[in-house]
């Protein structure tokens, strides 16, 4: 390993092998990565599977950090419903600008 004196270069210096390290980091990962997807691909192939899409599915998991719990449903639509975060839907907006409140559109309020 190359014995750097960290404390004798520039800021600009650092940044330079901080940028250099993080692109070698991305490569040895890349390079893992398929080293490990050949090694399951052969394993999956000797099990009789013809792909290791056939084994995992194509589906990517579905991936919420946070289950965000329903606040608002269309009374003309049960169907469509939405949360408290992000933008609004474009079902609620038409409500809204139809004559609808926003206590209209709240779960809790509608039977």
């Amino acid at each position: 390993m190359v014995d750097i004196e960290y404390e004798k270069l520039s800021l600009q210096e650092l940044e330079v092998i901080q940028r250099e390290v993080k692109k070698a980091m991305i490569s040895y990962q890349n390079r893992q990565r398929k080293v490990a997807i050949e090694r399951m691909t052969a394993v999956a192939k000797d099990m009789g599977f013809s792909s290791l899409s056939d084994v995992i599915g194509t589906q990517l998991p579905h991936r919420h950090h946070f289950d965000i719990q329903p606040i608002y449903r269309n009374p003309e639509n049960p169907d469509q419903i939405c949360g408290n975060r992000g933008r609004k839907p474009l079902w609620f907006k038409e409500l809204l600008s139809r004559g609808y409140t926003i206590d209209q559109l709240r779960i809790e309020n509608q039977k």
